[in-house]
Parts: C-alpha cells; sequence; structure tokens
C-alpha cells in the first residue's frame, strides 16, 4: 500500500465518520492505536483523522466524552503494544528494526535521550514531539522499567493527549466560526496581507539589494 492510499484510507475514514457518527468511536480508537501502536505512526497519517474529528467533536457531531474515552484507551493500548514489542526486541535489535522503517540514528538517540532525562514524565511529554512520538514507548519498552509504573504514566499521558486534540479541535472551530461570521471584513483583509506580501517579495528585496555596499 503506498501513501495515496493511506490518504485516501484517512478521507474515508473521516467521511465514515460524519455519515456514521454513533460509530465514530470505533474508527477514533482504530486511528488513536495506529498513530501510537506497533511503528505504525511512523507510516500511518493518523494525526488527520483524530484532528478532523476533533473539530466535528467541537461541532456537536459526535460526543466529545466518546471521542476522549475512545482516543485515550486506543492510544494507550497502542503505547502498551510498542512497550512490549520494545522489550521483546531489546535495543540492539530494535535499532536494526527502525532503520528499515527509514529512522534516522540521530532521532533514535534523541528520544532515548529524552527518555532517559524525563524518565516516566516523558510518557506525560512525549507525545508532543512528532517523531518522539512513535518511538518513545518502543525505547522506554527496551530499558524494561516497572510495569506498573509505565501503565499509570501512560494512562495520564493518552489523557492529557486526547484533551489536547480535543482543545485544538475547538480552537480550529471557533477560528472557522470567526472568519464565516466576519468574513466580509477578514477575507479582504488577508487578500490585501497577501498582495502586500507578494509586492514586497517582488519589489522590496530588489530595494535593499540597492543599498547594499
Amino acid at each position: 500500500m503506498d501513501f495515496s492510499s493511506f490518504y485516501s484510507l484517512v478521507s474515508e475514514s473521516v467521511k465514515f465518520i460524519e455519515l456514521h457518527p454513533k460509530l465514530a468511536c470505533f474508527v477514533i480508537f482504530t486511528w488513536s492505536f495506529f498513530e501510537t501502536g506497533l511503528l505504525l505512526g511512523l507510516i500511518l497519517p493518523a494525526e488527520k483523522v483524530l484532528v478532523v474529528s476533533s473539530v466535528l467533536a467541537a461541532k456537536g457531531v459526535i460526543s466529545p466524552i466518546h471521542f476522549v474515552v475512545c482516543g485515550t484507551v486506543g492510544t494507550f493500548l497502542g503505547y502498551t503494544a510498542s512497550y512490549f514489542l520494545g522489550a521483546y526486541l531489546g535495543e540492539e535489535v530494535l535499532r536494526k528494526v527502525l532503520r528499515r522503517f527509514r529512522v534516522s540514528q540521530e532521532d533514535f538517540l534523541k528520544t532515548k535521550e529524552f527518555v532517559e532525562r524525563k524518565g516516566e514524565l516523558s510518557l506525560l511529554f512525549g507525545r508532543f514531539i512528532p517523531v518522539v512520538r512513535a518511538l518513545l514507548p518502543l525505547i522506554i519498552g527496551s530499558f524494561k522499567p516497572s510495569f506498573v509504573k509505565f501503565t499509570i504514566f501512560n494512562g495520564l499521558g493518552a489523557l492529557i493527549w486526547m484533551v489536547f486534540y480535543l482543545f485544538f479541535g475547538n480552537l480550529i472551530e471557533e477560528a472557522f466560526s470567526t472568519i464565516i461570521r466576519h468574513r466580509e471584513l477578514i477575507l479582504p483583509a488577508i487578500l490585501l496581507f497577501l498582495v502586500l506580501y507578494l509586492v514586497w517579495r517582488k519589489y522590496g528585496k530588489d530595494r535593499e539589494n540597492l543599498y547594499r555596499p
């Protein structure tokens, strides 16, 4: 399956949620798991489904509570599966596997240093760093820490992550609503800004070059 197929799958998932809001929980759970589980987050654009779903939750198309609960369970189980995979493979084998997914040594070491520096707290904040998000549970698992501690911080991190998505969706919905309500003022202002920017790009830099020694 190529990337165009992945994006087609994303579009179909979003349409399914819009047409069948009562079944949205299943789709949100699945994509939340894909975003964080078993290296799938490195190849699947799962965050796009979650962002659109968060906007639909903000609009009331789907339940915000269902969005948070189903997403939290999905991302929690995704990280748990990755934890066990990392523990099973160990650090050396994990490095070799990640190379096949085109994960650079730099990204691996950056995530490892982040885990060593933050410990369990990395599970609360690491999800907000794109590459770290997918690698984090695998690398933590390869260290084989206490599973109880991992579970507690993983659960908290998953909840924070989905609440953030919901908050982000609300911001997007508010922004679009504001633009639509005041489009007579905002759209011309945006157009004027773009025109001025293009004029500056075309003529402003040339004038700057004239005054350079």
